[in-house]
């Protein structure tokens, strides 16, 4: 790291940037070892967080599956309850954050979710599987 930059001697920034490095690789390993639908419902949660539409509700991240599902050409059987419980689990996994909603007897209970990593990471990860996926 230090001969690509010049540097004479190792100093903290490298220690932080070798410690981004290192994080940035678990996180795209935990992201590669999950089933489709959650590679599929990561990209579209990145994209709302790119575009500053987060939290999102599922019915919105539903929406944006459909899409991702179909410019993937990958199909997109999946009810709103099935989106639902595929956001839970990756809640549960980390991957996700999710904050309940009440908006009184009018507005119902609701959740919205957020991306937990950084969203270049996970459209990164999907470039990458996708490009694995047509070899």
């Amino acid at each position: 790291m230090t001969k690509k930059r010049g540097d004479d001697a190792i100093d903290d920034s490298h220690i932080v940037e070798a410690q981004d490095l290192v994080q940035c690789g678990r996180l795209r390993n935990r992201i590669r070892d999950q089933t489709q639908h959650a590679h599929l419902l990561l990209e579209p949660l990145a994209s709302l967080e790119q575009r500053g539409a987060t939290p999102a509700r599922s019915k919105t991240i539903k929406t944006w599956y459909e899409r991702v599902t179909n410019a993937h050409a990958v199909d997109s059987r999946t009810t709103l309850k099935s989106i639902q419980k595929h956001l839970s689990d990756l809640h549960k996994l980390g991957f996700l954050q999710r904050t309940n909603r009440n908006r009184g007897e009018s507005g119902g209970r609701y959740d919205e979710y957020d991306l937990d990593l950084a969203p270049e990471i996970v459209l990164d990860s999907s470039d990458e599987i996708e490009t694995e996926r047509d070899r």
